[in-house]
């Protein structure tokens, strides 16, 4: 007896010891807008009903194991019995009536899920001032995710086709840039294969499938940085498909948005002249940067599109979120982004053969620091606050 129980306990502490993560980054236990404060407030109580049942259930058996138990002192075999009526119905109707009202509060839960609001917000884009109902569309494709703004509205927006897709006011790439204390609509689509969009603090997944558009819903109740994944495997890379949501002030929001609709800077630097030069011969065949390549009909690959590069620096992440841009002190890593545009099949697992994910540019050193110090000059880095939140461990 004695060698099966500690094994056994080691096993169970190791399983608990698993479960356990201080500041966890996919952590839905810790609700931080209304939505997934909803679900928690669903979820707490059915996981205290499950607890107890599970101690019922399992202690239950244990002490008939343990008081039952025949050590084979004798042939004979105890008295045996045959059903019981009472009891039968007894464990019958419980389950029922326990699954009966966790129906009725689920139902409840996901109706309030699906309620929209209609909270419109005033802001500047351009220098003209809009009311814009927040929305952005969400594309998914294989492995990396895209925000787009449409600040004039989506209605009549076809996301029936998600690789065709209008020119949209603001395109950013696996960070959801949000103002706090707003309720952003969420309409989304792939370009490939079915994805999960899943930011844990801020509401719960919804799958993401090409010719549909589905609808969900964020809300921020302060600043900060919440961390999602990709929660549908979706190929090679699935486990590298991150994202995050940025939320701002309403202030910083604007502000981001006034960075993110003017185009790209003419580079003044030999370096990074010579560096547009490589991107427009090379690079542009996939990335659009505004204001250089605007006409690009759509990127060599399944997903017909790859990250718009207009304003590259003011994110901290890149490659599906994975990698860091910056240093913790704000320097830009530079060994890291070198490492990618020499070979980023090396770097985060792709299927570049297939037209899925980037390929090895082929590019020697010197065109290497060529093109990063053109990427330099692409966007506004942003506040060391938001460098340190978003690094990605």
């Amino acid at each position: 007896m004695q060698r099966f129980l500690r094994p056994a306990g080691m096993v169970g502490a190791l399983l608990a010891l698993a479960g356990c993560a201080a500041d966890a980054e996919l952590d839905t236990l810790t609700p931080k807008g209304p939505d997934a404060r909803t679900i928690d407030a669903l979820s707490d109580p059915v996981f205290l009903v499950a607890g107890v049942v599970f101690i019922i259930i399992f202690g239950g058996t244990g002490y008939l194991w343990w008081r039952f138990r025949d050590d084979h002192s004798d042939e004979e075999y105890p008295e045996q019995v045959h059903g019981n009526f009472r009891l039968e119905i007894l464990w019958t109707i419980i389950p029922t009536v326990i699954l009966v009202v966790i129906g009725v509060f689920t139902i409840i839960t996901l109706t309030d899920l699906n309620r929209y609001e209609d909270n419109a917000m005033a802001l500047s884009v351009d220098g003209d001032t809009t009311t814009w109902e927040p929305e952005v569309v969400v594309v998914g494709q294989q492995w990396w995710w895209e925000y787009r703004y449409y600040f004039g509205g989506t209605e009549g927006l076809d996301l029936s086709d998600a690789r065709h897709l209008p020119p949209a006011d603001i395109v950013t790439a696996n960070q959801l840039v949000i103002p706090v204390g707003q309720e952003i609509e969420l309409k989304m689509s792939s370009r490939d294969v079915i994805h999960s969009h899943w930011i844990p603090a801020l509401n719960g997944k919804r799958d993401v499938v090409p010719g549909r558009t589905t609808y969900w819903k964020l809300e921020a109740e302060e600043p900060g940085v919440y961390f999602g994944q990709c929660t549908e495997f979706c190929g090679l890379s699935h486990s590298r498909m991150r994202m995050q949501a940025v939320a701002l002030s309403p202030a910083d929001f604007q502000a981001w948005v006034d960075q993110q609709v003017q185009p790209a800077a003419e580079p003044t630097d030999p370096a990074a002249i010579a560096g547009m030069a490589i991107f427009e011969s090379q690079c542009a065949r996939c990335h659009v940067i505004d204001g250089v390549n605007d006409e690009t009909k759509g990127a060599d690959l399944i997903a017909n599109a790859a990250p718009n590069l207009t304003h590259l620096m003011s994110r901290t992440t890149y490659a599906g979120g994975i990698f860091n841009l910056y240093e913790p002190d704000g320097s830009l890593d530079r060994t890291q982004l070198e490492a990618w545009l020499r070979n980023a099949p090396a770097e985060k697992p792709a299927y570049a053969e297939g037209r899925r994910g980037m390929p090895a540019m082929g590019l020697g050193e010197t065109e290497i620091d060529d093109v990063v110090a053109y990427l330099e000059t692409l966007g506004t880095r942003p506040s060391m606050d938001v460098i340190v939140a978003t690094e990605v461990e």
